[in-house]
């Protein structure tokens, strides 16, 4: 069990673990998608290799302490390099493949790396030419290691391979579970990226609470579709499959289709994944092509629309587990293995390890099912926000962390998050429940999908306008919205009263929707009206 587990140990010594107790068992399968490549890694051939790459990485000078910054998809090496940086106690900071000279320069220029390691090519990008740039403009940077696309070794001359890396033995760095493990920058969706540094510690029990909150099945056969550059597929991908001493299968291009072949062929067993994943699995012709073995689905990072819990647990057959957390804390809520039904119309309930209370204005606690902010504090909480003590500062009031996220808490103890601190539209003087609108409008199928913002409206000061991506096939007006609302007994001051049509919404590489381009968005629309 997770409990007995000792609280001092660290993300290494869970790796070690799994080998001793199952050298031969799959610790991780890689699935090319463009090349329908697989190959897979033992727990003995990770520690092999783990050993391999943290003997290279002494050797281009990395140590204690330097920051190696990864950007990587999801391919088999990415396991390898987070505990290789890990053995020689130096601190590993992942990127999402997505970014690119901008955010890359600002990343790398913020944590002073070392060593920057990138995929040969990704989706037709050429990210050592990026690399190149980097070097020229970042001066702690000194190496850049490429990892070559499917079975092509071939890499830039000013370059290191991944095969070439290595070196003579030396022993261990000296690991302890309050060292620095990880800088993880935040997705962005509101202001500057902030690189959020956690623990050993911090990151062990985060998972371990999680696993003894919500019982993961074991041994675990874990898909992992979201971004490992971000924390979720960092966390919950990689992390929580050693800590089970389970196999992570990592896909490298989302596509439902082939996420159920891969499903059905690896016996995947669980997914931890933000909502728009579970929806394109549930949608997918393929989910109907035979049994399959997923028990467990975690949806964390954004509130999941409440209508697509029932849908997908009656459809899939699997637990579908609500849960909520940020990259400052993993996961402080989720639905318990022994929750009452009643949770999963929520949140789910507190982690344990984990404390969370919502507060008014005053900073003072609310009564069961008042909305406040959401703030929290205990094990998985971040160390703070590497190089900017005063965000840091700023972002706790008397040892809680103010997380941004409304909430409320029911009666029965558990919180539904009802939407970001940023997003409360106030329309005369009164609050619109942005989130519960768009749970409404989501069981509407002339969409697909939705997300409310504030607009600027002379006499209410805002008005609420829907961004609506519409189902195949059908173009919704604003007066079929609202008389959708009408139908479902939602008060009239709470209806959207401007519509947007879009193909897609703007989302982070993890799925939250980036509210703030649809606020910008609106702006530009009604000045240039």
């Amino acid at each position: 069990m997770a409990s007995e587990r000792p609280a001092a140990a660290t993300l290494l010594s869970d790796l070690d673990r799994a080998v001793a107790a199952h050298p031969d068992r799959l610790a991780a399968v890689g699935i090319d998608t463009e090349t329908n490549l697989r190959r897979m890694l033992t727990y003995a051939q990770l520690s092999d290799e783990v050993d391999r790459v943290a003997r290279g990485l002494r050797a281009l000078g990395v140590g204690p302490g330097d920051v190696v910054s990864v950007q990587l998809p999801n391919v088999l090496e990415f396991p390898v390099l987070l505990y290789a940086v890990l053995r020689i106690g130096a601190v590993f900071n992942g990127l999402t493949a997505i970014f690119r000279d901008r955010e890359v320069e600002f990343i790398l220029r913020r944590t002073a790396s070392k060593v920057y390691v990138v995929p040969s090519v990704f989706r037709r990008y050429d990210f050592p030419a990026m690399a190149r740039r980097m070097r020229a403009v970042v001066p702690t940077l000194e190496h850049v290691v490429v990892v070559p696309k499917g079975s092509d070794g071939s890499v830039p001359a000013d370059t290191v391979a991944w095969a070439a890396l290595g070196g003579p033995p030396a022993e261990p760095a000296p690991v302890s579970p309050d060292d620095l493990a990880q800088i993880a920058f935040t997705s962005g969706t509101t202001g500057e990226p902030k690189g959020v540094m956690h623990s050993h510690r911090s990151l062990r029990q985060t998972v371990a609470r999680f696993h003894e909150h919500v019982v993961m099945p074991e041994p675990v056969v874990n898909l992992v579709v979201s971004p490992v550059g971000h924390q979720t597929g960092f966390l919950w991908g990689t992390v929580l499959s050693t800590y089970l001493a389970g196999t992570a299968v990592y896909l490298d291009i989302w596509n439902p289709s082939r996420a159920w072949e891969v499903i059905r062929q690896e016996g995947v067993t669980a997914m931890i994944a933000a909502a728009p994943f579970l929806r394109d699995l549930v949608e997918d012709p393929a989910a109907g092509g035979g049994p399959h073995g997923l028990r467990v689905i975690s949806i964390p990072g954004a509130p999941i629309p409440r209508a697509l819990v029932p849908r997908a647990q009656a459809e899939l057959g699997a637990r579908i587990v609500p849960s909520w957390g940020m990259t400052e804390y993993g996961i402080a809520l989720a639905v318990g293995v022994n929750d009452p039904a009643e949770a999963y119309a929520t949140d789910g309930s507190v982690v344990p390890g984990a404390a969370v209370r919502v507060v008014d204005a005053a900073n003072r606690p609310v009564g069961p099912d008042v909305e406040g902010d959401l703030q929290i504090r205990g094990e998985g909480l971040f160390l703070g926000y590497f190089k900017r003590p005063d965000l840091t500062a700023d972002s706790f009031v008397d040892g809680w962390f103010q997380t941004g996220d409304r909430a409320v808490m029911t009666r029965g103890g558990f919180v539904r998050i009802t939407g970001r601190s940023k997003d409360i539209i106030i329309r005369g003087g009164e609050n619109v429940p942005v989130q519960e609108v768009e749970n409404l409008l989501f069981t509407w199928p002339a969409i697909r999908e939705v997300a409310i913002v504030a607009m600027p409206d002379e006499r209410l000061g805002e008005k609420a306008c829907a961004y609506v991506v519409p189902a195949p096939g059908v173009r919704p007006t604003l007066q079929d919205m609202q008389e959708f609302l009408r139908a479902k007994g939602l008060t009239p001051q709470y209806w959207p009263e401007r519509l947007e049509l879009i193909d897609a919404l703007p989302r982070t590489p993890s799925g939250k929707i980036q509210k703030f381009l649809l606020r910008e968005d609106i702006r530009r629309r009604l000045g240039a009206e």
